[in-house]
């Protein structure tokens, strides 16, 4: 039983130093992986901050694009009845 035991530990670790290689690739590969998430997820917070300041600015922007829109359509009214 005892020479079984130990064939069984014997492939146990035959198996164990054949993956530690795949296994130490494995993890540096979800390493860059994590590390190459972390950067995104830093970048997408920076894009969602400046489109939040944006927001503002872009909302006055549009309205005052539809005051003028509205003035010159008034100017071309005032055109049309002249002629």
């Amino acid at each position: 039983m005892a020479e079984l035991c130990a064939v069984a530990v014997g492939a146990m670790t035959s198996v164990a130093l054949a993956m530690a290689p795949w296994m130490f690739m494995v993890h540096a590969k979800l390493a860059v992986l994590t590390a190459g998430m972390t950067k995104l997820e830093l970048k997408v917070d920076k894009l969602l901050a400046d489109h939040e300041q944006r927001l503002p600015i872009d909302a006055r922007y549009e309205a005052r694009l539809e005051q003028l829109e509205s003035q010159l359509s008034q100017v071309y009214e005032r055109l049309k009845e002249m002629e």
